[in-house]
């Protein structure tokens, strides 16, 4: 008895549901006969936008590949003349490079334009101009590894311009954001020298310490443990 209960729910469950969608489908009809030209401009509209969508993305294919052929270019005169010194080309080079970035708007190369440029800048020791375009590349790329070296170089410019508090606001971003990165050692090393600098002995101290301990191997341990001594001579 309890088996054939059980089978005539099974049955009720399948009539039920077949029932649900059959009375779905009628109402669809329904609605459609009833609402030819709502449900065509709905369609149409559909249409209209998978074209859109398609045609965007080979317009923005077609695009990152223009611009890659461009950055490949400008790359390849850069290694060619930044190795034989020439100067004038150089600045051709720069010039094509800030072009480049005010007339590409997204994608990888538009990205390592800036990296590029402000290490260009930061090399011919122009920090007022390097350390700006280090700092838009790092928060364009955040993930990559090349972030937390372009933040670094835009803190050692700002140092060289004097602006120790600058260096400080990039540096406690670089201990908060990128304590894990393969210049851990470095932050932390030129944290607490810039904190020395501006008197901040208690930091400055804690930052040294924490290079030693964490990187013992570290060439910055050795500057650390000096640095450490000529503080507790002061």
């Amino acid at each position: 008895m309890a088996h054939g209960r059980r089978h005539r729910t099974a049955i009720d469950r399948i009539e039920i549901e077949r029932n649900v969608i059959e009375q779905f489908l009628m109402q669809s009809k329904t609605f459609i006969r009833n609402n030819r030209k709502l449900v065509l401009k709905i369609l149409l509209g559909i249409f209209v936008l998978i074209i859109v969508i398609v045609a965007s993305l080979f317009v923005v294919d077609g695009i990152e590949n223009r611009d890659q052929k461009r950055f490949d270019v400008i790359m390849r005169e850069y290694v060619t003349y930044s190795s034989t010194g020439d100067r004038d080309k150089m600045k051709k080079v720069v010039l094509d490079l800030e072009d480049f970035i005010h007339n590409s708007y997204f994608g990888f190369t538009h990205r390592m334009g800036y990296y590029v440029l402000g290490n260009i800048y930061f090399d011919q020791k122009e920090y007022t101009k390097a350390e700006p375009l280090l700092r838009i590349y790092a928060e364009k790329d955040t993930s990559t590894i090349f972030a937390p070296i372009s933040l670094l170089k835009a803190a050692i410019a700002c140092e060289e311009m004097t602006d120790l508090k600058g260096a400080i606001g990039i540096y406690r971003k670089l201990d908060d954001d990128y304590a894990g990165s393969v210049i851990a050692d470095q932050i932390y090393y030129n944290y607490a020298r810039v904190l020395a600098e501006m008197n901040d002995i208690v930091n400055a101290r804690r930052y040294y310490n924490k290079v030693i301990s964490s990187f013992p191997e570290s060439s910055f341990a050795g500057l650390a443990r000096a640095r450490l001594f000529m503080l507790g001579a002061q």
